[in-house]
């Protein structure tokens, strides 16, 4: 038996489909020499890389013939290597799968950086969520804020009484996210900006709320008898860099 035999012949098979041509063949024969050992000795399950290759597979067949372009080949395994460290997460399977059909595809792979492939394998699931969620919003930014008790003596400051909270255009709530926050600014995807505000009047009517569910969650009065509780007002906006990681892998 070969290890061959261990892959899961349909999906791939797409990718190696006549219509797909030297394309298909090429990125087909990439799945085959990267996953070969990782299923032979059950490192992944041969399920997940059938979703990527299947995945993969639907996004070649949408290029125009006039726009797949092999011509980075060494862009093409790194993205595909770099995939079987995240294949066990859909989204990131998804955003895999976006990136190698990128890749091939002549008006986006211009955008690509070599860092995105490894960019990509460093993410969660809910940071992939995360960027889902900016890139379906305006301009890819959001509103967010933390309180923050303001000393009645201005030689002590202020300090922080809260994580970030964050509303979408439509005003779903964004808790729980500093980790991933953090993750996102230190791969350079995001900026983080606090004491810095969108001025638009949707957006302050967001902050206001913000600001409400922040202290009714925390609990917090405005008046402390040490100082004043104030919403630091901040924004989350994706850099350019960042702008075209989300255009080549959403």
């Amino acid at each position: 038996m070969s290890w061959l035999d261990n892959l899961p012949m349909e999906p791939v098979n797409k990718l190696l489909n006549p219509i797909a041509d030297s394309l298909g063949q090429g990125i087909g024969g990439i799945f085959y020499w990267i996953f070969q050992k990782p299923i032979q000795f059950k490192v992944i399950k041969e399920a997940e890389v059938q979703d990527l290759a299947n995945k993969t597979a639907e996004r070649l067949q949408k290029i125009p013939e006039e726009n797949r372009d092999t011509s980075n080949r060494g862009l093409l395994m790194k993205t595909i290597e770099e995939a079987q460290y995240s294949i066990s997460e859909d989204d990131l399977r998804t955003m895999f799968a976006n990136l190698i059909a990128s890749s091939a595809d002549n008006r986006k792979n211009n955008l690509i950086s070599p860092r995105f492939p490894t960019i990509l394998s460093q993410l969660s699931g809910e940071d992939a969520r995360l960027l889902q969620t900016i890139h379906n919003q305006p301009s890819f930014q959001l509103p967010l804020g933390f309180l923050e008790l303001q000393f009645n003596d201005v030689n002590k400051g202020s300090r922080r009484l809260s994580t970030y909270l964050s509303l979408t255009s439509n005003n779903h709530i964004l808790s729980s996210i500093d980790a991933n926050l953090d993750t996102l600014s230190s791969l350079g995807i995001i900026k983080v900006l606090d004491n810095t505000w969108l001025t638009a009047s949707h957006y302050l009517k967001q902050y206001d709320l913000i600001e409400d569910l922040l202290l009714s969650t925390q609990k917090i009065s405005k008046i402390n008898m040490d100082g004043t509780v104030e919403l630091n007002k901040g924004i989350l906006r994706t850099t350019d860099f960042g702008i075209n990681f989300l255009n080549c892998v959403l």
